[in-house]
């Protein structure tokens, strides 16, 4: 099952984030970091936070979002920061549960991600065929 994310998710999204963080080679967790950014984005309804739980409601996966004023332009970007998931399917449909949150929200005007490691060539043609455009090395969609 896929439902928001919650602030009491908080210590089981940490884990799954701090455990993904093993896959970079070159660089090392800040615990206190991911705490403050997981804080700040379970805390506000701006940013778009999902997670997949099992029967059990334990947390194997997550879609962190978080929805900030562009860099560079006009109106509000929001850029997934985190998404995994260890359950077939929930991570696609997490994706697309984005995208079309991202339909009901006027003031975001692109949305996207841009991993910085290695990725399954699966999730760029997942991205592609729900709408999102290969621009440089990230994935966008704009509104």
């Amino acid at each position: 099952m896929i439902r928001p994310a919650v602030l009491g998710d908080l210590r089981e999204i940490e884990a799954l984030v701090l455990k993904e963080t093993d896959r970079y080679e070159k660089l090392k967790a800040d615990k206190e970091k991911v705490r403050s950014i997981l804080l700040d984005l379970l805390g506000q309804k701006k940013h778009y936070c999902l997670v997949s739980v099992n029967y059990e409601d334990q947390i194997e996966g997550a879609l962190l979002t978080f929805v900030g004023q562009n860099s560079w332009a006009q109106r509000l970007s929001a850029h997934v920061m985190f998404w995994v998931s260890d359950k077939p399917g929930d991570g696609a449909t997490m994706l697309r549960m984005f995208r079309d949150w991202l339909g009901t929200r006027r003031g975001i005007k692109v949305a996207g991600f841009a991993p910085d490691i290695d990725v399954d060539e699966r999730v760029w043609k997942l991205a592609e065929r729900i709408g999102f455009q290969k621009h440089g090395g990230a994935y966008l969609r704009y509104q």
